[in-house]
């Protein structure tokens, strides 16, 4: 420890000395003493840092196992919202397990098939009961302009009789 004092070199076995020696538990700490005879085996120790206590742990092995099967597959969003899925609903026993989607078909209530067309035949419908023929083509401004000067009459009487006359003969 004495060389330690001494050595002020920064190569790496000094320094893992230096770390050693500052990190070892004190026994003088009163809320180290707590510690120091604890039942629960979850820590090989504990240290204070800046006044905080940290425990320090178990020694694990260094090898760390690598599974053979990558774990994530990318996928594009396209890719996953037009995938081939299976068909399910949510009453069906037995339904395939996926992943959480707030929209997942096996979530959604039975629908019914769509009904299948008649081969050849049209069932298309142009006629509309509440369009008016007579004035399909007319713009607004064909409707609302009639070119006459601004009425600067004052008489409401007078101004709905005449605007009854004219919506009477528009409609005509």
């Amino acid at each position: 420890q004495a060389r330690l004092a001494v050595c002020a070199r920064a190569c790496p076995p000094c320094v893992s000395v230096r770390l050693r020696v500052a990190m070892q538990k004190s026994a003088s700490d009163t809320s180290m003493d707590m510690l120091k005879n604890s039942k629960v085996r979850t820590a090989t120790g504990f240290l204070r840092v800046a006044g905080t206590v940290l425990a320090v742990p178990h020694k694990t092995s260094g090898v760390q196992r690598m599974s053979s099967a990558p774990r994530f597959i990318a996928r594009s969003e396209a890719r996953s919202a037009f995938r081939e899925i299976p068909h399910c609903y949510a009453s069906m026993d037995k339904k395939p397990l996926m992943p959480y989607s707030p929209d997942a078909p096996r979530s959604r209530l039975a629908v019914e098939d769509a009904p299948v067309p008649i081969k050849n035949s049209s069932t298309i419908d142009f006629h509309d009961l509440h369009a008016v023929k007579k004035r399909q083509f007319m713009t607004t401004h064909k409707i609302s302009f009639t070119g006459e000067p601004v009425d600067e009459r004052q008489n409401q009487g007078m101004i709905a009789d005449s605007t009854r006359l004219r919506h009477y003969l528009d409609n005509k």
